[in-house]
């Protein structure tokens, strides 16, 4: 069992039921999913480049990403039908709160000058999304020694609630020490 699925099954849970007087164990918000998306924009010809992406991306999160085809050609943008152009990826249970340790006890801290995450970023449904612009500071990415293929590019993360709203999911996340800056 994961570290933080241990700590939200003993803890969390039930700070929660008692935080908001739930009548029933089934209101209370968990985590459903966590989303991952990365555009594969300046460099989507460039096969070594999608690869070494790829690979990274899954040795990252233990689970094989999908790419994101092109549905119809753009001429402007150099692109055709089934071009890949983006890789997403779900994660969801044991994947996902191994995931979700990992971004924020090793990696997050890595960031040099970083202050936290803004507390603004729930959309109406009480989900969190934030962006890393450099997926280089998780320790499982390859450091390949060629140089051409060391190139920065972000990702878009976001973490989906069951049974939610902003209020709940920001005491959620408060529980789990999420490094917020506006609190």
């Amino acid at each position: 069992m994961s570290y933080f699925m241990k700590i939200y099954k003993e803890k969390i849970f039930w700070d929660m039921y008692y935080h908001y007087n739930f009548k029933n164990i089934m209101q209370i918000p968990y985590i459903f999913k966590i989303n991952l998306n990365a555009g594969c924009g300046n460099f989507f010809f460039d096969k070594k480049k999608i690869n070494f992406f790829f690979t990274n991306i899954n040795n990252v999160c233990n689970q094989k990403p999908v790419f994101v085809k092109c549905k119809k050609s753009i001429s402007e943008f150099k692109i055709k039908k089934n071009d890949n152009i983006a890789i997403k990826l779900t994660l969801r249970k044991k994947n996902m709160y191994n995931f979700l340790y990992k971004v924020l006890n090793l990696s997050l801290p890595l960031i040099k000058g970083f202050d936290g995450l803004s507390s603004k970023s729930f959309d109406d449904f009480g989900n969190y999304n934030f962006g890393i612009e450099d997926y280089f500071i998780f320790p499982e990415v390859n450091s390949m020694i060629d140089s051409s293929l060391n190139f920065n590019y972000g990702l878009n993360i976001s973490i989906v609630f069951k049974n939610s709203d902003i209020e709940k999911s920001f005491t959620f996340l408060t529980y789990l020490n999420f490094p917020f800056k506006d609190v």
